[in-house]
């Protein structure tokens, strides 16, 4: 069964940068990541993952033709994989062919309410979201 977690940010904490991290940590444990985001924010995320940390390296490529990167990036969601970051406004229509998902809530109001309407999605899907609340 799919595990969806909720990474929730304190102190201020931006959903951008909750999710380079989750992205790094989920890489460091071994995971194939698909970052998944809207169109024209592919280039964003692959700058982003290149600088949101002096002292990290997080191995990425855009998704489609031959990339064989442990992090990929793409607005077209697979059918499954091992670990999903979603950052698009919409919440996946389906997970059930992911072993994992991170969600990454910022502390923004705004952010919060996506995830709450995300929470109940996954609910309405049969799975149990854990939520955890960072410093």
């Amino acid at each position: 069964m799919t595990r969806v977690d909720f990474y929730l940010g304190g102190d201020g904490l931006g959903r951008d940068t909750l999710a380079c991290r989750l992205v790094e940590t989920a890489h460091r444990h071994g995971h194939r990541v698909f970052l998944w985001v809207p169109e024209d924010e592919i280039g964003l995320w692959d700058d982003r993952l290149w600088t949101f940390s002096d002292t990290s390296f997080v191995p990425h490529a855009r998704a489609g033709g031959l990339a064989d990167e442990p992090v990929l990036i793409g607005a077209e969601l697979p059918g499954d994989g091992d670990c999903l970051i979603p950052l698009t406004a919409d919440a996946p229509p389906s997970v059930t062919g992911f072993a994992r998902v991170l969600e990454a809530v910022g502390a923004a109001e705004g952010e919060k309410e996506r995830s709450r309407a995300r929470f109940r999605h996954y609910r309405r899907q049969g799975l149990e979201p854990v939520v955890h609340n960072l410093p």
